[in-house]
């Protein structure tokens, strides 16, 4: 019943029990059903999200991971260029030596060591085996640094020794005592006679520095060569010297050309080797030449 104002009828309906039922069942029912949506769909949305942040979790974890991968191949890679740029110089060391000695370039053996790093699948690149690599490769390289440095010295030495032959001629007279060629008796000889036409080319027996080039009581025009180690070479009875003093010379180079100055009884040309001062045997140092 329903019941307005005064001015207008009283409005009554009749509803019947069961439409009354109905109603409320069909109520309770989209309630029912609404509610169940709503957690369903709580739940279910709470579980996309719990969801979505393991993949986010994972993915920054799988991106930590390829950063810190990527770090890792970086540092490998730069480890092994290093080892291979430590190898290339230890090979141009190995090269240089074998040039200095004279022999046939070939692929240098490195023992453990790889000629190219990048190429052995079984070597590690981690700091500590690369450090293991570069320690081993730099006494490798100091050890060939030192051997450069002993045939280097033992090169300069082999090359200014006089060794040579100044001219090739008949040898009149060798190195010692000697019977005297202008007097009586017998007198000391401090080097050797080698008999050659006036003019011959008188060549320098090893590398040095000329020291001495002018005339000297007895031997005439004359050339000394200062070739270090304690050792001079001299060329006496010159008919021309060709080179002048402070000059450096090596092997073979023409210094002057042979004659009859000086105390001579013919051409030829007085070679003399001096050790500190001292004259030596000059064959003792030709026959390691010739």
């Amino acid at each position: 019943m329903i019941i307005p104002d005064s001015n207008q009828q009283i409005k009554s309906f009749k509803i019947s029990i069961p439409l009354i039922k109905t109603v409320v069942i069909v109520a309770f029912s989209i309630i029912m059903a609404a509610t169940i949506s709503l957690v369903y769909f709580g739940k279910t949305t709470a579980y996309l999200y719990t969801v979505i942040a393991e993949k986010d979790k994972k993915i920054a974890q799988l991106t930590s991971l390829k950063e810190e991968q990527d770090k890792k191949i970086a540092t490998l890679d730069k480890n092994a260029q290093l080892v291979n740029e430590k190898i290339k110089s230890l090979d141009e060391l190995e090269e240089k030596v074998r040039r200095m000695v004279g022999l046939s370039t070939s692929t240098p053996s490195r023992g453990n060591v790889s000629r190219d790093i990048r190429g052995e699948s079984n070597i590690s690149y981690d700091n500590e085996t690369t450090a293991e690599l570069i320690s081993e490769i730099d006494q490798k390289t100091q050890n060939l640094q030192d051997l450069i440095s002993k045939v280097a010295a033992r090169l300069d030495y082999l090359n200014s020794i006089p060794s040579v032959y100044p001219v090739y001629g008949t040898t009149t007279s060798s190195f010692g005592t000697r019977k005297s060629p202008f007097r009586y008796g017998s007198e000391f000889h401090p080097g050797i006679d080698i008999s050659v036409p006036v003019g011959t080319p008188v060549k320098a027996a090893g590398k040095g520095v000329v020291t001495y080039a002018g005339w000297l009581s007895g031997y005439g025009n004359v050339v000394i060569i200062d070739h270090g180690y304690g050792i001079q070479s001299v060329y006496g009875h010159n008919s021309q010297i060709l080179v002048k003093v402070g000059q450096s010379v090596k092997r073979g180079d023409i210094i002057a050309k042979s004659g009859n100055t000086g105390r001579s009884t013919g051409p030829h040309v007085h070679f003399e080797i001096r050790v500190n001062g001292n004259p030596v045997d000059p064959m003792k140092y030709l026959a390691k030449g010739n």
